[in-house]
């Protein structure tokens, strides 16, 4: 876990780890999701089917309890 300042125009950098992750350069955009009370933030990508796309995705089941034991267990 990394953590970064937000400045008081409300910027912040993106970490180098995740900026390689997600294949982001300068001038790219980012996409922010807030997901059950997590913020997911994604490389902006352009869907070539949309109908496609949005039928194939599943449903996020996401248990918390696990998710925290996990970063724990990481740290």
């Amino acid at each position: 876990m990394q953590q970064t300042r937000v400045t008081t125009k409300h910027q912040t950098t993106i970490p180098k780890h995740v900026r390689e992750f997600l294949s982001v350069e300068t001038g790219n955009e980012v996409e922010w999701h807030v997901v059950r009370g997590m913020v997911i933030v994604d490389a902006a990508k352009k869907i070539k089917d949309p109908i496609k796309f949005l039928t194939t995705q599943i449903q996020l089941d996401l248990d918390m309890v696990e998710i925290v034991r996990g970063v724990r267990d990481e740290v």
